[in-house]
């Protein structure tokens, strides 16, 4: 399992629902699951690994520690309140920004037993939900900054990239 960095295509497409019963997507969560931790994310959506399917891995690392894996996410109530969420992401390493977020969300989905589960979240978990479910729908938090913004962000971006490979280029000197 690869982690895809933007710009890469995967990253803008929408994913598919999966079909209820189908097992061939434990494993999946499973290794997204272990891939979390080994890259210390709070959140990991499967686009991100190139898999275009509608699951997600978050654990935000608050005690009691919950690990959820979550198969067809959706938001079905958000808030009236917003906060603003400072945000990073493993697909686009070393910068953050921030967005404005819903305060709270509700969101159903089913476990990794396919039992359907809703979950109410907060403030940081609130963010992280609605983050990873963006994903699926092939949305990035920097599309929600403004045109200015995000045209700046990625200009850090690419310079950050640039400097990153020829960082590598260098060590293989």
């Amino acid at each position: 399992m690869e982690l895809k960095i933007y710009p890469d295509p995967v990253l803008a497409k929408k994913c598919a629902d999966v079909e209820m019963g189908d097992v061939s997507v434990i494993p999946i969560l499973e290794e997204m699951s272990k891939k979390l931790y080994e890259w210390n994310g709070a959140g990991l959506a499967a686009p991100q690994v190139g898999i275009l399917k509608k699951l997600v891995v978050i654990d935000i690392r608050e005690e009691p520690a919950t690990l959820y894996k979550m198969i067809n996410p959706k938001i079905v109530w958000t808030s009236e309140e917003m906060i603003d969420s400072k945000e990073g992401c493993l697909s686009l390493p070393g910068l953050r920004d921030t967005v404005s977020r819903h305060e709270k969300v509700r969101v159903e989905y089913f476990d990794e037993n396919f039992e359907k589960q809703t979950i109410e979240g907060e403030e940081f978990l609130a963010c992280c939900l609605q983050h990873e479910i963006d994903h699926l729908s092939g949305k990035l938090y920097i599309d929600h900054l403004s045109r200015l913004k995000k045209s700046r962000f990625l200009s850090k971006f690419r310079k950050l990239q640039k400097e990153a490979e020829e960082d590598t280029v260098e060590d293989e000197e």
